[in-house]
């Protein structure tokens, strides 16, 4: 693999008036500082641009048009490709259990881990249950949905073939502490989600080893003062992430600003929680075998229900700034370093030397300018 050598770019965390070069070999980040230019080396010359960490999405369905549920290689590669143009380098491939079509899809995925497709990466898998409360599945299918069982969740992992990253449950089913104590044993992260749980059974999740949460206040009881529900349990716990829809639509503006200002900047991850319609014109399509409607980057059922969003996780940072007004650096460790420890990756997410050199450049206007997987480039936009 050639060299790459990027000059003057502006690393994200740096006051504006500092620019580094940075030099990438065998898909790694080697060195940064005002370096010299040697035969063999590619020279990319940012001028000036923003470099960032790579994006990552560790709750995303699908796609350019695709679902992980269409259970194809295809399928996985057009999402893949499609999420290298808003500067998305790594993402979990993020579904449910599909008993009509014996949960094929999720040993593709598996397979897919490690197939080199030039453009993002499955980082590994997301399961949204099954072990879920089916009061709050939201679009998740009832046929998806079954009773916490230590057994079922040796299936799974059989199935997913050590790929399983993150298990959405709700701790308040009989058998879910049990489930989630032996996510932990097999390093998988018990994410609280899709729950009708009190503060207590929260709480009770979070001691038996829950680290993360699925897309906060969606598909779970709200705050309240007699009833605090998950969320004050949640805000206790500095052990405990969660993922932000901060699109606008999932959470209003106010609720994002007062998530932030709770949790703090390094326990926020926002994600899409998007579907197929991402990267596709307003309209309709059909996701898990219903016709939904995708406008202005939401997506829903006829009868209203939000199944996610059509907007890429790059676009959700940026409203993240917006309603919170937290500096842009901040908002792209929500979806950098933030994800990066979620998933217990440390040499992800950053720009340093050793690092996996998954990277973007962005123009002033912080569209993607360039997206880097592995030390080459797999997306260029068109000047």
């Amino acid at each position: 693999m050639q060299p790459l050598l990027l000059t003057n770019s502006r690393l994200y965390t740096y006051e504006q008036t500092v620019l580094t070069d940075v030099l990438i070999e065998q898909g790694r980040i080697r060195a940064l500082g005002k370096l010299p230019i040697q035969p063999g080396y590619k020279v990319v010359p940012l001028d000036g641009k923003t470099l960032a960490p790579g994006f990552c999405d560790v709750h995303i369905q699908g796609a350019g048009g695709s679902d992980v549920l269409d259970a194809n290689e295809e399928a996985l590669a057009r999402i893949a490709r499609t999420l290298v143009r808003f500067g998305i380098t790594g993402f979990l491939a993020t579904t449910v259990i599909k008993p009509e079509i014996e949960n094929a899809h999720l040993r593709l995925i598996a397979r897919f881990i490690n197939h080199s497709t030039n453009s993002a990466k499955i980082l590994g898998i997301h399961l949204e249950g099954p072990f879920i409360n089916p009061q709050k599945r939201g679009g998740i299918a009832s046929t998806a949905i079954s009773s916490p069982s230590l057994a079922q969740l040796d299936e799974i992992m059989e199935l997913t073939e050590g790929h399983l990253k993150m298990m959405t449950l709700a701790p308040e089913l009989e058998g879910n502490l049990a489930v989630i104590k032996k996510l932990c044993e097999y390093n998988v992260v018990a994410s609280l989600g899709h729950t009708n749980a009190s503060y207590e059974q929260a709480k009770a999740g979070i001691e038996a080893g829950i680290t993360h949460v699925t897309h906060i206040c969606n598909a779970m009881p709200g705050l309240h003062h007699r009833e605090p529900g998950p969320i004050a349990a949640i805000f206790e716990a500095p052990q405990v992430t969660a993922q932000i829809i901060s699109d606008g639509v999932h959470l209003h503006p106010a609720i994002v600003n007062f998530l932030f200002r709770n949790l703090g900047p390094e326990r926020c991850v926002c994600i899409s929680d998007g579907i197929q319609a991402m990267g596709l014109p307003d309209g309709k399509y059909r996701y898990n075998g219903r016709e939904y409607i995708a406008q202005e980057g939401s997506a829903r059922y006829d009868d209203g229900t939000l199944i996610g969003t059509a907007l890429p996780v790059s676009q959700i940072a940026l409203r993240f700034q917006k309603f919170t007004h937290c500096p842009l650096n901040q908002a792209i460790d929500t979806i950098t370093i933030n994800p990066a420890r979620v998933l217990r990756m440390n040499d992800y997410g950053k720009i340093a030397p050793g690092c996996i050199a998954d990277m973007v450049v962005l123009n002033d206007d912080n569209s993607v300018a360039l997206t880097i997987v592995n030390g080459e480039i797999v997306f260029e936009a068109v000047n």
